[in-house]
């Protein structure tokens, strides 16, 4: 990285279980070539050790994937998400390892709860950037502990709440679920924060967050209660951008204190996209431009659409940057070229 201004490109979701074609790679590399730092979130174990967890998906693929990753100019990968225990702690461990001989960063899985829970620390030219991963989605057994590896965890209580005059007048309605941080796990990520801002000049945090479509209650929104404000305690303890993974769809974009928060940046290569019809096709690479002596990015878009095979491709038309528009509050994108858009409102 120069000592000038940088970029940093953060990436929807990753989920392909097989090694994929050189052509494809070199095509996704190509997207990402201009990108000074580039973060992205693989959703899957990439090591076939381990025993599968009792869970809804269990996803794996050969460590080689590893490679692939760096292949495609990859730099950091957060692991605190829902799929990185599914194989225990020995294949989650091991991807760790298959990380570390591929040359990729990776943050928020660990031996125990202070290694899980460690920022990684990037020089980024004269200066130092953290780059911290935490998961509010947590299947059983993954979250780390003082002893015991596992993911870094932030967890959210939730109950069903019942409007009562709509159950009398629509008997069997779906209860909405409320969700609420647990306070003192909130206490200890934050203080992470604050920590590694002492130590650094630019702090990320990626937040595994949210619940995709076929699993939100029709009358719940997109946000859930939580998120927002986890968001902002992130940014309040130090953060200076808040990028969001899990739901496969597209959730709005804000801008708190100068810093920006992207709650779901959807999806970048679903390399079984046939088995998931309900994921959201559209997304962005989410463009987060440094300047010399200043920690508030500018914010920009490059709109990407996959395609039947679930490899990302520039798409002209700036779709994702509509939808992004209307999912968020007082945020709008100008063009500034083709499938490039600039955040205007904030």
């Amino acid at each position: 990285m120069s000592t000038g201004s940088f970029t940093i490109a953060a990436l929807g979701d990753i989920m392909i279980q097989q090694r994929p074609e050189a052509t494809d790679i070199a095509s996704v590399a190509a997207l990402l070539e201009p990108y000074d730092l580039v973060i992205g979130n693989v959703d899957l174990v990439v090591s076939q050790l381990g025993t599968s967890t009792q869970k809804w998906a269990n996803l794996n693929g050969p460590r080689e994937l590893a490679h692939d990753v760096k292949a495609m100019g990859i730099d950091a990968v957060s692991m605190a998400n829902n799929h990185s225990m599914d194989f225990r702690a020995e294949g989650m461990l091991d991807a760790c390892q298959a990380y570390d001989e591929a040359g990729v960063i990776h943050a928020g899985a660990g031996i125990n709860l202070a290694a899980a829970s460690a920022p990684v620390f990037i020089p980024a030219g004269d200066r130092t950037i953290a780059f911290l991963s935490v998961a509010c989605t947590l299947p059983p057994e993954s979250a780390a502990g003082p002893n015991w590896p596992g993911i870094a965890p932030l967890p959210v209580h939730q109950a069903p709440e019942f409007e009562a005059s709509l159950m009398l007048e629509q008997p069997g309605s779906v209860a909405r679920s409320k969700t609420w941080v647990d306070e003192e796990a909130l206490v200890r990520v934050t203080s992470d924060i604050a920590r590694a801002r002492e130590q650094a000049d630019i702090v990320i945090v990626a937040l595994h967050c949210g619940v995709p479509a076929p699993w939100r209650a029709p009358s719940q929104p997109m946000l859930q209660d939580y998120e927002q404000p986890v968001c902002h305690a992130l940014i309040d303890a130090g953060a200076d951008a808040v990028i969001g993974n899990h739901a496969h769809e597209l959730h709005g974009m804000e801008v708190y204190k100068e810093r920006p928060i992207a709650y779901c940046l959807g999806n970048f290569w679903i390399g079984s996209l046939s088995d998931y019809a309900w994921m959201e096709r559209e997304t962005v690479i989410w463009e987060l431009t440094f300047t010399p002596g200043n920690s508030v990015p500018a914010v920009s878009l490059r709109t990407l659409k996959m395609n039947e095979a679930g490899l990302p491709e520039i798409d002209a038309t700036g779709t994702a940057a509509n939808l992004l528009s209307e999912r968020s509050e007082g945020i709008q994108f100008s063009k500034l070229g083709d499938a490039r858009y600039q955040l205007v409102a904030r």
